[in-house]
């Protein structure tokens, strides 16, 4: 079965921006997959949670992709040159979660589009990095740290 291609990707993304803001069927998170994928003539394997074809690298990840989330956190330390310092956590999948891939950066820092979080089952945008890593720039320090985990499926096209 051939993978969706990034123009077909894209409708994907178009489909929940349509919805921000407002409830999408029943507002659980993989309601609002479900019905782009519908929409869109996606297929939809017969297994729950899943999405499609399964991307192994978190580096081959591009917008339009569904991650499926378990148990996951990621806690953001940023320490300042000053002294100063903040804290923050994000949490996903207690025990799974569902949301599309908007776009992410080099330092895995991700932009998704779901809904059912933050007490709201309206469709949102946000960001959060879905990797550990070490970032020094202009006098700051942050030290991101991920737990749980997350399978990265790119949607198919049934034949």
């Amino acid at each position: 079965m051939p993978d969706v291609t990034e123009q077909q990707a894209g409708r994907l993304i178009a489909f929940a921006v349509q919805r921000m803001g407002q409830v999408e069927g029943n507002g659980q998170c993989w309601t609002l997959v479900d019905n782009g994928f519908r929409s869109l003539g996606f297929h939809k394997p017969s297994s729950t949670y899943r999405w499609g074809r399964v991307v192994e690298q978190l580096s081959s990840a591009r917008p339009g992709d569904v991650f499926q989330f378990s148990n996951f956190r990621v806690a953001v330390r940023s320490d300042s040159s000053d002294g100063s310092w903040t804290e923050s956590s994000e949490a996903r999948g207690a025990p799974r979660h569902t949301a599309i891939l908007e776009s992410i950066d080099a330092n895995g820092l991700a932009t998704f589009l779901e809904s059912n979080v933050n007490d709201s089952f309206d469709v949102q945008r946000n960001r959060f990095h879905v990797r550990t890593a070490d970032i020094e720039e202009g006098g700051e320090r942050t030290s991101i740290r991920v737990s749980g985990s997350f399978t990265i499926y790119r949607p198919q096209i049934s034949e």
